[in-house]
């Protein structure tokens, strides 16, 4: 089985702070000069009010009152995270700009990463990759595990198992129809091609 990871922009507002409210002279983290008037306090770090803007280029939109979104250290307008730096989602191809998760070497809206039979999402349960798809663990036994003709259930790894008469076997679900016991033997009179394994 397998696993997801998951992940969430930080999203955040800037607060407005007079010099008189701090023990200490903020400098800014854009022109890295102290600041002696009013400046924006975010993500513990201090902005000149006029330098508290999106970091892509061609934007710089003050983000006093939007907000902002981080990601790798800089802070963006939403417009400019979803358009330039927001994952796109593999299977849907829309920006992820809230939850995403990555799995499989890709990232997901959750609601978009779902079992490849029954569709209902995995959340951060873990899946099984069978022919480079995810299934829940449900559908992949389903579909999938190799069942004992006897009892119906999977023959799991680790289970020694027989293969009889075109059919598998629990070895200990393999007996003889007529007295009931679990026979191998090759003088049995019942017994045609028998294989026996353990199941990797």
């Amino acid at each position: 089985s397998r696993t997801v990871g998951a992940y969430v922009p930080r999203r955040g507002r800037g607060v407005l702070k007079q010099i008189g409210e701090s023990l200490r002279i903020p400098v800014c983290e854009a022109c890295h000069r102290e600041i002696r008037g009013p400046f924006v306090l975010a993500l513990g770090k201090s902005w000149c009010p006029d330098h508290f803007v999106c970091s892509h280029p061609e934007c710089r939109r003050k983000l006093l009152d939007v907000g902002f979104v981080e990601e790798g250290g800089f802070i963006y307008c939403e417009f400019c995270f979803e358009r330039y730096l927001a994952p796109s989602c593999f299977k849907c191809n829309r920006s992820i700009v809230g939850d995403c998760l990555t799995a499989l070497d890709r990232k997901w809206h959750p609601e978009c990463f779902c079992c490849a039979h029954c569709h209902k999402p995995f959340g951060n349960s873990c899946f099984f990759l069978e022919d480079g798809k995810p299934y829940c663990e449900q559908d992949w036994n389903t579909l999938f595990t190799t069942k004992c003709c006897a009892c119906q259930f999977p023959i799991e790894a680790g289970d020694r198992w027989v293969e009889a008469l075109g059919n598998a076997y629990h070895s200990n679900c393999f007996t003889c129809t007529v007295s009931g016991y679990f026979t191998i033997s090759p003088t049995h009179t019942h017994t045609q091609r028998v294989k026996i394994y353990i199941a990797k």
